[in-house]
C-alpha cells in the first residue's frame, strides 16, 4: 500500500469515525433530547450532526473519487478535519459559559493538575490522525 493510500484511509477512518461518535453521543436525552435544553439549542445540535454527517460523506466522496487533481481533495478532507475537531481545543475561552462537559459527574482524566474532558482527548487524537494523515497522503511526487 502506498503512503498515499495509507493516508487517505486513516482520513478516512477520522471522517468516518467522527460522524458516527459525535452524532451517537449527541442523539439521546443528554443533548438533543434533554427536555433542559431550549428548543433552539436542540435545532442547532441537530442541524450540527446532520451537517456533520453530510459533509464527511461529501468529503469521503472527494476523497475518493477520480480525479486530475487528488492533492485538492487531500487538502479539503485535511481542513474539514481540522475544522470539526479544532474548536475543542478552544470553544470554553472563546464563550464564556460554554463546557466541554454534558454534566457535572462525567469522569476527567487528570495530567498533570489539568483536568481532560473525554471529548478534548478524543479530539486530540483524532487532530493528530489527520496530521499524520495528510503528511502521508500528501503529493510527494515519488509514489502518488
Amino acid at each position: 500500500m502506498t503512503r498515499n493510500k495509507l493516508g487517505k484511509f486513516i482520513l478516512s477512518f477520522v471522517l468516518v469515525v467522527g460522524a458516527i461518535v459525535s452524532t451517537a453521543v449527541d442523539w439521546n436525552t443528554t443533548h438533543l433530547f434533554n427536555p433542559a435544553w431550549h428548543p433552539h439549542a436542540r435545532f442547532h445540535d441537530a442541524l450540527f450532526l446532520l451537517f456533520l454527517d453530510a459533509m464527511s460523506l461529501v468529503v469521503l466522496w472527494l476523497l475518493w473519487r477520480r480525479s486530475k487533481e487528488p492533492e485538492v481533495a487531500i487538502v479539503v478532507a485535511t481542513l474539514f478535519s481540522a475544522s470539526v475537531w479544532t474548536p475543542f481545543l478552544y470553544i470554553e475561552a472563546l464563550i464564556p459559559g460554554t463546557s466541554l462537559l454534558a454534566a457535572d459527574n462525567v469522569p476527567v482524566l487528570k495530567v498533570a493538575g489539568m483536568s481532560l474532558a473525554p471529548n478534548l482527548i478524543i479530539a486530540i487524537v483524532m487532530l493528530l490522525l489527520t496530521i499524520a494523515a495528510y503528511w502521508l497522503a500528501r503529493d510527494t511526487r515519488s509514489d502518488a
